[in-house]
C-alpha cells in the first residue's frame, strides 16, 4: 500500500516516516510541500492513502479545510491533529475525510488506522471521539447502548479486526474459527448496534469505545 505522508515541515513529516518505516506492506513517500504543491505532488506519486499533518494547514481555516475535503475526494485520507473543536471534527468528517486521529499516536495505531481507511471505513481515536460526543447535539434512540446489547468478548475481537481490514476469511484464520461463524458473529454485531454494513458497525463501535485503533 502506497502511503504518503506530508506535512510543511520537514522534521514532522520525518517523524511520522519513523512512526511507520517498520510495516513492511507500508510503501512510505514524504512530502512537506505546503498547498500550493501538495496537489501537484498527490498526482505525481497517486498513493492509496493519504496522512496529513492537518495543523500545519492552519486547521482553523476554512478555505484550508475546503483545500484538506479536495485532497479527500482523490484519495482516502487520514488527517493528524493536536486539538480540534468537536466543530471542526464534524465538518471534516462531512468533507470526506475518512481518518481523524490525534499527534501521539503509535506507529502500529496509525498503521491499523491507514488500512482501516484504505478497505473504506471511517477512523477516529476514542480521544476525539469523546471530544465529539461531548458536543450537545441530539442522540438518536438507535445510538444508545443498551447493556443487554453489549457486544460479546469475542464479537468484540471480530469487530476489531473488522477494523483493521481483515477479511473474514483473515478473521477466520486468526481467531481459528470458520468463516461461517465470522459471518454470524457479524450479523450479531451489526444487530446489535443497529448497523447495515460493516463500515457502519465499524463507525459506531469507535463511538461507543469498543473498537481502538
Amino acid at each position: 500500500m502506497r502511503v504518503l505522508v506530508a506535512s510543511s515541515l520537514p522534521a514532522t513529516a520525518t517523524g511520522l516516516e519513523v512512526l511507520l518505516r517498520t510495516h513492511a506492506d507500508l510503501e512510505l513517500i514524504v512530502s512537506w510541500s505546503r498547498e500550493a504543491q501538495l496537489e501537484h505532488v498527490l498526482r505525481e506519486t497517486d498513493p492509496d492513502v493519504l496522512v496529513l499533518d492537518v495543523d500545519e494547514y492552519d486547521s482553523a481555516n476554512h478555505q484550508t479545510l475546503g483545500f484538506i475535503s479536495r485532497l479527500a475526494g482523490v484519495v482516502p485520507t487520514i488527517v493528524l491533529t493536536a486539538s480540534p473543536s468537536a466543530a471542526w471534527m464534524s465538518r471534516a468528517l462531512q468533507g470526506r475525510i475518512r481518518g481523524l486521529v490525534p499527534h501521539g499516536i503509535s506507529g502500529d495505531e496509525l498503521a491499523s488506522a491507514l488500512r482501516a481507511v484504505a478497505s473504506g471505513l471511517v477512523v477516529l481515536t476514542p480521544e476525539l471521539g469523546e471530544i465529539m460526543l461531548g458536543r450537545p447535539t441530539p442522540v438518536d434512540s438507535d445510538e444508545i447502548d443498551f447493556p443487554s446489547e453489549s457486544l460479546t468478548p469475542r464479537e468484540q475481537e471480530v469487530l476489531a479486526m473488522v477494523a483493521e481490514g481483515l477479511l473474514n476469511k483473515e478473521i477466520a484464520d486468526g481467531l481459528h474459527i470458520s468463516e461461517h461463524t465470522v459471518k454470524f458473529h457479524l450479523s450479531s454485531i451489526m444487530g446489535k448496534l443497529g448497523a447495515s454494513s460493516r463500515t457502519e458497525a465499524v463507525t459506531r463501535g469507535i463511538r461507543r469505545g469498543l473498537v481502538f485503533l
